[in-house]
Protein backbone atom coordinates (compact mmCIF):
# COMPACT_ATOMS: atom_id res chain seq x y z
CA UNK A 1 0.00 0.00 0.00
CA UNK A 2 3.00 2.34 0.55
CA UNK A 3 4.22 1.65 -2.38
CA UNK A 4 1.09 3.01 -4.04
CA UNK A 5 0.50 5.96 -1.91
CA UNK A 6 3.90 7.47 -3.01
CA UNK A 7 3.30 6.67 -6.55
CA UNK A 8 0.04 8.64 -6.40
CA UNK A 9 1.70 11.19 -4.46
CA UNK A 10 4.42 11.68 -6.83
CA UNK A 11 2.14 11.39 -9.53
CA UNK A 12 0.06 14.30 -7.54
CA UNK A 13 3.47 16.72 -7.50
CA UNK A 14 3.82 16.22 -11.29
CA UNK A 15 0.49 17.11 -12.37
CA UNK A 16 0.38 19.78 -10.34
CA UNK A 17 3.91 21.19 -11.13
CA UNK A 18 3.21 21.11 -14.88
CA UNK A 19 -0.44 22.62 -14.11
CA UNK A 20 1.36 25.40 -12.23
CA UNK A 21 3.77 25.55 -15.62
CA UNK A 22 1.06 25.81 -18.01
CA UNK A 23 -0.81 28.36 -16.12
CA UNK A 24 2.16 30.28 -15.80
CA UNK A 25 3.16 30.46 -19.91
CA UNK A 26 -0.69 31.21 -20.55
CA UNK A 27 -0.66 34.08 -18.04
CA UNK A 28 2.51 35.29 -19.63
CA UNK A 29 1.27 34.96 -23.02
CA UNK A 30 -2.53 36.44 -22.30
CA UNK A 31 -0.24 39.38 -20.72
CA UNK A 32 1.93 39.74 -24.12
CA UNK A 33 -1.16 39.85 -26.27
CA UNK A 34 -2.04 42.69 -24.77
CA UNK A 35 1.42 44.48 -24.54
CA UNK A 36 1.77 43.38 -28.66
CA UNK A 37 -1.21 42.79 -30.18
CA UNK A 38 0.41 41.18 -33.00
CA UNK A 39 0.94 38.05 -31.05
CA UNK A 40 -1.96 35.59 -30.73
CA UNK A 41 -2.45 33.93 -27.04
CA UNK A 42 -1.07 30.85 -28.68
CA UNK A 43 2.42 32.83 -29.37
CA UNK A 44 2.42 34.87 -26.18
CA UNK A 45 2.43 31.61 -24.61
CA UNK A 46 4.85 29.65 -26.46
CA UNK A 47 7.14 32.89 -25.63
CA UNK A 48 6.33 32.60 -21.89
CA UNK A 49 7.10 28.90 -21.91
CA UNK A 50 10.56 29.96 -23.14
CA UNK A 51 10.97 32.81 -20.57
CA UNK A 52 10.22 30.61 -17.39
CA UNK A 53 12.61 27.85 -19.14
CA UNK A 54 15.29 30.59 -19.57
CA UNK A 55 14.35 31.72 -16.04
CA UNK A 56 14.69 28.27 -14.46
CA UNK A 57 17.90 27.90 -15.60
CA UNK A 58 19.53 30.99 -14.60
CA UNK A 59 18.12 30.30 -10.91
CA UNK A 60 19.31 26.56 -11.08
CA UNK A 61 22.90 27.87 -12.21
CA UNK A 62 22.94 30.39 -9.68
CA UNK A 63 21.91 27.96 -6.90
CA UNK A 64 24.30 25.52 -7.92
CA UNK A 65 27.24 28.02 -7.80
CA UNK A 66 26.32 28.92 -4.19
CA UNK A 67 26.29 25.19 -2.99
CA UNK A 68 29.64 24.12 -1.36
CA UNK A 69 31.48 21.54 -4.15
CA UNK A 70 31.34 18.42 -3.04
CA UNK A 71 32.36 15.18 -4.39
CA UNK A 72 33.50 12.13 -3.20
CA UNK A 73 33.39 13.18 0.02
CA UNK A 74 35.10 16.11 -0.29
CA UNK A 75 34.42 19.91 -0.29
CA UNK A 76 35.56 23.02 -1.71
CA UNK A 77 38.51 23.86 0.23
CA UNK A 78 39.90 19.85 -0.91
CA UNK A 79 38.52 18.96 3.37
CA UNK A 80 37.38 15.15 3.19
CA UNK A 81 34.10 15.41 4.88
CA UNK A 82 32.61 12.33 6.52
CA UNK A 83 29.13 11.91 6.99
CA UNK A 84 28.66 8.52 8.08
CA UNK A 85 26.32 7.40 5.71
CA UNK A 86 28.29 6.20 2.60
CA UNK A 87 31.22 3.04 3.30
CA UNK A 88 34.58 4.38 3.08
CA UNK A 89 36.38 2.92 -0.22
CA UNK A 90 39.31 4.45 0.49
CA UNK A 91 40.70 1.20 2.33
CA UNK A 92 44.37 -0.51 1.79
CA UNK A 93 45.06 -3.75 2.85
CA UNK A 94 48.39 -3.14 4.96
CA UNK A 95 51.57 -5.60 5.60
CA UNK A 96 51.38 -6.30 9.49
CA UNK A 97 53.59 -5.09 11.69
CA UNK A 98 54.98 -8.65 12.31
CA UNK A 99 56.54 -8.93 9.17
CA UNK A 100 59.01 -6.64 10.37
CA UNK A 101 60.20 -8.35 13.89
CA UNK A 102 59.74 -11.63 15.49
CA UNK A 103 59.97 -10.31 19.30
CA UNK A 104 59.99 -6.99 21.38
CA UNK A 105 63.54 -6.69 20.66
CA UNK A 106 63.22 -6.64 17.28
CA UNK A 107 60.55 -3.60 17.77
CA UNK A 108 63.47 -1.34 16.67
CA UNK A 109 63.52 2.13 14.55
CA UNK A 110 65.18 0.27 11.85
CA UNK A 111 62.28 -1.90 11.53
CA UNK A 112 59.57 0.95 12.05
CA UNK A 113 61.47 2.70 9.41
CA UNK A 114 60.97 -0.52 6.76
CA UNK A 115 57.16 -1.03 8.25
CA UNK A 116 56.63 2.93 7.00
CA UNK A 117 58.31 2.57 4.04
CA UNK A 118 57.11 -0.44 2.57
CA UNK A 119 53.42 -0.08 3.72
CA UNK A 120 53.51 3.24 1.56
CA UNK A 121 55.31 1.41 -1.26
CA UNK A 122 52.62 -1.65 -1.02
CA UNK A 123 50.05 1.46 -0.71
CA UNK A 124 51.28 2.74 -3.87
CA UNK A 125 50.87 -0.27 -6.02
CA UNK A 126 47.51 -0.78 -4.66
CA UNK A 127 46.77 2.80 -6.18
CA UNK A 128 48.71 1.64 -9.89
CA UNK A 129 48.09 -1.63 -10.00
CA UNK A 130 49.08 -2.40 -13.14
CA UNK A 131 52.93 -2.53 -12.92
CA UNK A 132 52.29 -5.64 -10.65
CA UNK A 133 49.23 -6.64 -12.08
CA UNK A 134 50.63 -10.44 -12.75
CA UNK A 135 51.54 -10.93 -8.83
CA UNK A 136 49.93 -11.79 -5.95
CA UNK A 137 49.39 -10.22 -3.10
CA UNK A 138 52.18 -11.83 -1.12
CA UNK A 139 54.50 -11.80 -4.25
CA UNK A 140 53.64 -7.81 -4.47
CA UNK A 141 54.22 -7.13 -0.50
CA UNK A 142 57.69 -9.07 -0.73
CA UNK A 143 58.12 -7.32 -3.55
CA UNK A 144 57.78 -4.13 -0.96
CA UNK A 145 59.38 -4.95 1.37
CA UNK A 146 62.75 -5.45 -0.25
CA UNK A 147 62.17 -2.52 -1.93
CA UNK A 148 62.22 -0.72 1.26
CA UNK A 149 65.39 -2.64 2.63
CA UNK A 150 67.24 -0.96 -0.43
CA UNK A 151 65.67 2.20 0.17
CA UNK A 152 67.04 1.63 4.18
CA UNK A 153 70.25 0.60 3.22
CA UNK A 154 70.48 4.06 1.53
CA UNK A 155 69.33 5.95 4.06
CA UNK A 156 71.77 4.42 6.26
CA UNK A 157 74.88 5.97 4.34
CA UNK A 158 73.41 9.13 4.37
CA UNK A 159 75.48 11.58 6.31
CA UNK A 160 74.13 13.19 9.92
CA UNK A 161 74.36 16.37 8.37
CA UNK A 162 72.13 15.28 5.15
CA UNK A 163 69.31 17.73 3.72
CA UNK A 164 68.92 15.43 0.84
CA UNK A 165 66.28 12.60 1.81
CA UNK A 166 65.14 11.79 -1.37
CA UNK A 167 66.00 8.71 -3.36
CA UNK A 168 66.07 8.36 -7.02
CA UNK A 169 65.84 5.78 -9.44
CA UNK A 170 69.48 5.45 -10.32
CA UNK A 171 70.07 4.79 -6.60
CA UNK A 172 67.72 1.82 -6.34
CA UNK A 173 69.26 0.68 -9.48
CA UNK A 174 72.54 0.84 -7.97
CA UNK A 175 71.95 -0.23 -4.67
CA UNK A 176 70.33 -3.29 -6.75
CA UNK A 177 73.11 -3.64 -8.68
CA UNK A 178 75.39 -3.64 -5.99
CA UNK A 179 73.65 -6.61 -4.42
CA UNK A 180 73.88 -8.76 -7.23
CA UNK A 181 70.40 -8.22 -8.15
CA UNK A 182 68.50 -7.62 -11.46
CA UNK A 183 66.69 -4.27 -11.35
CA UNK A 184 62.83 -4.36 -11.90
CA UNK A 185 60.78 -2.42 -14.73
CA UNK A 186 60.75 1.33 -14.33
CA UNK A 187 57.30 1.28 -14.00
CA UNK A 188 57.65 -0.38 -10.33
CA UNK A 189 60.76 1.66 -9.42
CA UNK A 190 58.98 5.24 -10.29
CA UNK A 191 55.85 3.66 -8.07
CA UNK A 192 58.60 2.62 -5.56
CA UNK A 193 59.98 6.01 -5.59
CA UNK A 194 57.29 8.32 -5.47
CA UNK A 195 56.25 6.07 -2.40
CA UNK A 196 59.74 6.36 -0.63
CA UNK A 197 60.12 9.77 -1.14
CA UNK A 198 56.47 10.75 0.40
CA UNK A 199 57.15 8.98 3.33
CA UNK A 200 60.94 10.38 3.29
CA UNK A 201 59.16 14.06 3.64
CA UNK A 202 58.17 13.69 7.16
CA UNK A 203 60.24 14.97 9.88
CA UNK A 204 59.68 12.02 12.40
CA UNK A 205 61.37 9.81 9.35
CA UNK A 206 64.01 12.57 9.05
CA UNK A 207 64.94 12.21 12.79
CA UNK A 208 66.11 9.05 12.35
CA UNK A 209 68.16 9.45 9.18
CA UNK A 210 70.15 11.73 10.83
CA UNK A 211 70.49 10.46 14.40
CA UNK A 212 71.01 6.98 13.41
CA UNK A 213 68.84 5.67 15.64
CA UNK A 214 68.51 2.13 13.47
CA UNK A 215 68.68 -0.35 16.30
CA UNK A 216 67.15 2.07 18.94
CA UNK A 217 63.92 0.46 20.31
CA UNK A 218 60.84 2.33 19.51
CA UNK A 219 57.38 3.04 20.86
CA UNK A 220 56.10 3.28 17.11
CA UNK A 221 54.68 -0.09 17.22
CA UNK A 222 52.88 -0.33 20.62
Amino acid sequence: MSTIFAVLFVSMVITLSLTVVLAVTIGIGWILTFIFPVFTLFQGSILGMFAVMVVLMIWYNLLTAMVPFRQNGYDENGTYEDDGNESNNDEYDEIPTTRFYKAKDDQTWGAWFRYQIANGIYMEFQDSPRPVAQMGQRQIQELAIRLADMALELCKRKPTHTRTFKITMSALKQEMSRIGQRPYDDDILKLAVEAINDELSYEDVQDIIRTKRWEELSNMFE
